[in-house]
């Protein structure tokens, strides 16, 4: 009965020592969330074409889209972006790292060396570039360069309709093409 008391209480010794020296002030391992954890859909090679009353007004790609429900969100990643006037015609193609659909509303995000080529040749390329369906505006607050046939604009900031017709830029500087 002795050893076996003797053996209780050196193991409740070695249990007593082995915690006194575990603090709860330590560096804890952290959580990371991906975003294809928390989408409700993934969607690999994604390929969708948006419509209002029977006519195409854009076709979306993405190597991977992210769908979010609750927030009507879908996050793409590597994207191109065609859109089309209201007669069906392509206007503009758009590439970029990434993106964000609101479905909603129509608006779109593109971030990450973004170039938008229009069909006749005009090339904005930025960080970011902002699309409001409501407004009809594209949009960015980072710098941009813009070069169409005559002319090369560079400037911090722009906001123009989808068109490239009336532009406002912030801070721009240009130079012409034409001698």
């Amino acid at each position: 009965l002795m050893r076996r008391a003797g053996r209780v209480g050196a193991s409740a010794f070695a249990v007593a020592i082995g915690t006194a020296g575990c603090k709860e002030d330590g560096a804890r391992p952290t959580t990371i969330v991906a975003v294809s954890d928390t989408a409700d859909q993934v969607l690999q090679a994604f390929h969708h074409f948006i419509t209002a009353d029977g006519v195409r007004q854009s076709e979306v790609q993405a190597d991977t889209a992210f769908f979010f429900d609750a927030s009507q969100t879908t996050l793409l990643r590597r994207m191109r972006v065609v859109f089309f006037d209201s007669a069906g015609a392509q206007q503009a193609n758009v590439t970029a790292q990434r993106g964000q659909y609101l479905w909603q509303s129509g608006n779109m995000v593109a971030e990450g060396a973004v170039v938008m080529t229009t069909v006749d040749g005009r090339v904005l390329k930025s960080e970011k570039l902002v699309f409001d369906e409501t407004k009809q505006q594209i949009c960015t607050d980072l710098p941009f360069d813009f070069d169409d046939r005559s002319s090369h604009v560079q400037g911090q900031g722009f906001c123009s309709d989808k068109q490239f017709t009336n532009i406002r830029a912030s801070k721009p500087t240009g130079t012409s093409k034409e001698g």
